[in-house]
């Protein structure tokens, strides 16, 4: 699956197996660098459509409760005009990479 943000184009398949290698040139860095940074903001969006109390934070975990509604998956594919997809991999990338998010 490829997914854009801007001029990056990212392809999961990609992107996993970079994630994985403790060895990585300068490009395939700033490639996921700048994954990080979208995938941070999208999840950041994804968690504030979800969750019902605004007021009160969610954990990953909680999001990903929240997506198991499929009328939920199609409002924020919709609202934030990407693949139900998308959305399950970017949560996904969030919770394995990304160790400052609970």
């Amino acid at each position: 699956m490829q997914f854009t943000d801007g001029t990056w184009t990212f392809d999961t398949e990609v992107i996993d197996v970079v994630a994985k290698n403790q060895q990585r040139d300068e490009q395939e860095g700033e490639m996921l660098n700048a994954l990080a940074r979208y995938a941070y903001t999208r999840y950041k969006q994804i968690r504030d459509h979800v969750n019902p109390r605004k007021c009160k934070y969610m954990r990953i975990d909680q999001v990903k409760e929240q997506l198991k509604s499929p009328a939920k998956r199609q409002r924020i594919s919709n609202l934030l005009n990407i693949t139900e997809e998308e959305v399950y991999y970017i949560v996904d990338f969030v919770k394995k990479y990304l160790k400052y998010v609970k």
